[in-house]
């Protein structure tokens, strides 16, 4: 009997039990629904999957990230990390300006109307025309408020200068270090040309943690469930707004 031949193709059945664990495994983190990860990772977003081209052609649409906790004396120039973003509106009533930012808990500001308050920022594919749901006084207001509207709210002019919820639907962003100072760092996409501006001051409250692992395009199976789904304000049953990189 070769015995060497018979280890040989246990071995190699290994491998695959192996590869197809690993395959399951990360299918299920991308959808999120083994929560004990984080408490590994020691971060509250331990997988996360790539939704834009902004980090091409190191990372592509679909890939899986596993992302590690760290300190804001591990980040450095150069990592790779996940944060998130706060919803900010900036708005005018009866000329006078005001900006209200939102980090997973609402916000309120005193105005002429009464104290307006911001309920929920909803993306819209046209991303200059994100809507607004407000509240004043605590009541909610009935119609949702679109970007760069002018609205009569008793008596008094209301304007939406700028909305954004970005990413949408709470993704945290992924980008590189390019600059890091004593209390924030600054990121970039790879492939972006230039900031936008909330990555000219990230602060380490909002960092979850360094990317240290990837899962190429494994993701894309959740995006297309979103896609079709119509997220984001995009078509249902079309899969017309999974981008990828150009090459």
């Amino acid at each position: 009997m070769d015995l060497s031949g018979k280890y040989s193709e246990f071995r190699e059945g290994l491998g695959s039990l192996d590869d197809l664990y690993f395959i399951l495994l990360a299918v299920l983190l991308a959808f999120g629904t083994l929560q004990t990860t984080g408490t590994v990772l020691d971060t509250d977003k331990p997988v996360v999957t790539v939704v834009s081209t902004s980090m091409c052609p190191e990372m592509q649409v679909g890939d899986i990230l596993f992302v590690k906790g760290a300190s804001y004396d591990q980040i450095n120039e150069q990592d790779i990390i996940v944060y998130d973003v706060p919803d900010r509106v900036e708005f005018s009533v009866d000329g006078n300006s005001y900006t209200l930012e939102m980090n997973g808990s609402k916000a309120a500001i005193s105005t002429s109307i009464g104290d307006i308050e911001v309920l929920e920022v909803q993306p819209a594919r046209n991303r200059d025309r994100d809507r607004v749901i407000l509240s004043v006084d605590g009541t909610r207001l009935d119609e949702a408020l679109i970007e760069g509207e002018s609205y009569q709210i008793s008596g008094h002019d209301l304007r939406i200068d700028y909305a954004t919820d970005l990413p949408p639907g709470d993704i945290p962003v992924v980008h590189r270090v390019v600059e890091r100072n004593d209390d924030y760092v600054e990121t970039l996409g790879d492939a972006n040309s230039g900031q936008l501006e909330f990555e000219t001051r990230v602060e380490p409250d909002q960092i979850h943690g360094k990317v240290f692992f990837k899962v190429p395009r494994l993701g894309l199976v959740k995006l297309w469930t979103m896609d079709l789904m119509g997220y984001a304000g995009d078509s249902p049953l079309v899969i017309d707004n999974t981008p990828s990189c150009q090459v």
